[in-house]
C-alpha cells in the first residue's frame, strides 16, 4: 500500500472520529439545552401559579384562578385538591388528565409522560399554606417542537459530517499524492543512478528547506561521498599498481646482479679465489640492499595500515640529544650542528623513541648524502604554541622546484640525486612517522643552497610549559651578567626538566619498544 493511501486512511479516521464526537456533542448540547429550556419554563410557570391558587385568609378551600390565562398552545396547565381530584384544568387540555407523581414532585424533578399520544414534560408544585398542603398545581409542556429541531439538526449534521469526511479525504488524498510526487522523483533518479553506475549525477530535488529538499541535499551528500571513496579507491589502486610496479623494479635489478654473479662463480670461481671474494662481497651488498628495502616497506605498509605505536610521553630533547652524540663526525664527511636543543627543556611529546629516532635519523642521513665535506648539516629546535618545531638543514646541493611536490613519494629520486646511494623510500618513511605522531614534516630548497626539513610535533604538556614560561631565564643576557644568575638559569632548566620528567612518569632514557 502506498504511503499517500495510508496517510489520507489515517487521516480519514482521524477526522471521522473527530467529526463524530462533535456532531454527537452539538446534537446532545443542542437537545439538552432546549429541553432544559421547557424544564426551567414549567418549573417557573408552576411556581408563579400555585401562589395564585392558596385560599384567602379565613377560607378552607383553593382559589381557582383562570388557568388560561397562563396557558400557550403547547402548555397545559391542572389544579388539584389534597386528596389529587381535578379541580380545574386549562381549555386545551380538554378530558386529559395531567398525571401526578408524588415521586417526582418530592424529587422536584420534571418528568416525561405520554398521554394519548402526546408527549408531555410534567412538573407538580404544591400549594402550601399554614395549614398544610391545600391541593396541587401540574404544568405540563410538550417538546414537539424542540424534537422537531433537534430531528432536523441531526438530520443535516450528521450527512453533513459525512459528506464533508469524504471531501476531506479526497482532498487529504490528492495533497499526498502531489506531496509524494517529489519522492517518487528523487526514487526514480536514484534507481537511475544505481542503475547507471555513474557517481557524478546528482538528485534535481527542489530547493526548498523543507524536508523533502533536505532529504535530497542528504542523498546527494551521500553520493559525493560515494564518489569521494571511489576516487579514493581508484587512486590506492593506481598507488597499489605503481607501488609494484616499482618494487619488482628495484627487487629486479638486485637480483639480477646476484644471479649473474652466481652464474660467474658457477664457471670461473673455483680458478680465481679473489674473483670469487669480490663477487662474494658484491652478492652481500645487494643482499644488503634487498634487505634493507624489504624492512622499510614492511614499516610503509604497518604506517599505511594505520597500525597503532606504541607511544609514551618523551623529553623531546632527551631523543635529539643521543642523535646528536651518537653521530660521530668522520674525515670527508659535513659538518654536524647541534644547537638551541635546550629551548626544548622539559618539552614531553607522546611518541615511539624508536620511531622519533629513525624519523630523524632518515633525515639527517638525507642531509649529510647530499652535503658536501665542506658543508654543514644544523639541527636547531623551539617551541611554537603548542607544538615541539625541530628543523634539519643542510648546505648541500638542494632541490629543483619541480622535485619538491614529489619529494616524499615512494621510490622518487630527485633530479639531482646523481649517484648516491638510497631507494627513494626514506623520506616517505620519514612523513608517515611524523603523521603517525599526530605531526608532519615539510621541506624548504632552493636548487644549490641547501634544503631544511622542518618536523612539527605536538606537546604533551604545553599548558605546563606555558604556566612556568616567567620562570624561564631570557635567552639575551647583559655581556657583564652575574655568573650567579647564570648557575640560576642552569638550575630553572634543571628544575624544568625535572618536573617534565615527572609529569612524563619516565626518566630522560626510557625503556625502548625495539621494533624490527
Amino acid at each position: 500500500m502506498y504511503i499517500r493511501t495510508r496517510l489520507a486512511l489515517w487521516f480519514m479516521l482521524i477526522l471521522a472520529t473527530m467529526l463524530g464526537a462533535f456532531s454527537v456533542t452539538v446534537y446532545q448540547v443542542t437537545r439538552n439545552s432546549l429541553l432544559g429550556e421547557i424544564d426551567r419554563d414549567v418549573r417557573q410557570r408552576a411556581a408563579a401559579i400555585a401562589p395564585t391558587a392558596r385560599p384567602p385568609d379565613g377560607t378552607t378551600g383553593l382559589h381557582v384562578p383562570d388557568l388560561d390565562v397562563f396557558t400557550a398552545p403547547d402548555t397545559y396547565l391542572e389544579l388539584l385538591d389534597a386528596h389529587g381530584a381535578v379541580v380545574a384544568r386549562s381549555g386545551n387540555l380538554g378530558t386529559r388528565v395531567l398525571p401526578l407523581s408524588r415521586t417526582a414532585m418530592a424529587a422536584d424533578r420534571v418528568d416525561e409522560v405520554r398521554i394519548g399520544g402526546l408527549v408531555l414534560m410534567v412538573y407538580a408544585r404544591p400549594v402550601v399554606t399554614v395549614a398544610g398542603i391545600q391541593g396541587y398545581i401540574v404544568v405540563a409542556r410538550a417538546p414537539r417542537t424542540v424534537y422537531e429541531a433537534v430531528d432536523r439538526l441531526r438530520s443535516v449534521l450528521y450527512p453533513g459530517a459525512a459528506l464533508a469526511l469524504l471531501l476531506t479525504g479526497l482532498a487529504v488524498w490528492l495533497l499526498t499524492r502531489q506531496a509524494m510526487r517529489p519522492l517518487e522523483d528523487l526514487a526514480g533518479t536514484a534507481a537511475a543512478i544505481a542503475a547507471a553506475r555513474d557517481h557524478t549525477r546528482r538528485l534535481a530535488g527542489p530547493r526548498s528547506s523543507n524536508e523533502i529538499g533536505r532529504l535530497s541535499m542528504t542523498i546527494n551528500s551521500m553520493l559525493q561521498a560515494l564518489e569521494d571513496a571511489y576516487r579514493q579507491l581508484e587512486t590506492l589502486n593506481d598507488l597499489q599498481r605503481q607501488f609494484l610496479a616499482d618494487v619488482s623494479h628495484e627487487l629486479r635489478t638486485p637480483l639480477t646482479i646476484m644471479l649473474s654473479s652466481l652464474d660467474l662463480v658457477e664457471k670461473v670461481g673455483a680458478s680465481d679465489p679473489d674473483f670469487q671474494a669480490r663477487t662474494l662481497a658484491d652478492m652481500r651488498v645487494e643482499a644488503d640492499r634487498m634487505a634493507r628495502m624489504v624492512t622499510q616497506l614492511l614499516l610503509l605498509a604497518r604506517t599505511d595500515a594505520g597500525a597503532a605505536l606504541a607511544r609514551e610521553p618523551l623529553l623531546l630533547v632527551d631523543v635529539l640529544s643521543d642523535i646528536c652524540r651518537q653521530i660521530v663526525p668522520t674525515e670527508g664527511k659535513a659538518t654536524l650542528i647541534c644547537h638551541e636543543l635546550d629551548s626544548l627543556e622539559g618539552a614531553v611529546v607522546l611518541g615511539n623513541r624508536d620511531y622519533l629516532t629513525q624519523l630523524f635519523l632518515i633525515l639527517l642521513d638525507n642531509a649529510f648524502k647530499y652535503t658536501p665535506a665542506e658543508g654543514s648539516v644544523t639541527v636547531s629546535a623551539a617551541l611554537h604554541d603548542e607544538s615541539a618545531v625541530v628543523s634539519v638543514a643542510d648546505t648541500g646541493v638542494g632541490m629543483s622546484a619541480r622535485d619538491l611536490p614529489r619529494i616524499f613519494e615512494r621510490f622518487y629520486r630527485g633530479t639531482n640525486a646523481g649517484g648516491a646511494r638510497g631507494m627513494g623510500l626514506g623520506l616517505a618513511i620519514a612523513q608517515r612517522l611524523a603523521e603517525a605522531h599526530e605531526g608532519s614534516v615539510v621541506v624548504q630548497s632552493k636548487e644549490g643552497q641547501g634544503s631544511r626539513f622542518t618536523v612539527t610535533l605536538p606537546l604533551l604538556n604545553a599548558t605546563s610549559l606555558r604556566e612556568e614560561a616567567p620562570l624561564e631565564p631570557s635567552s639575551t643576557m647583559a655581556p657583564d651578567g652575574d655568573a650567579s644568575e647564570q648557575a640560576g638559569s642552569s638550575a630553572l632548566r634543571a628544575h624544568g626538566a625535572s618536573r617534565a620528567r615527572e609529569s612524563a612518569g619516565t626518566d630522560s632514557h626510557p625503556a625502548r619498544d625495539r621494533k624490527s
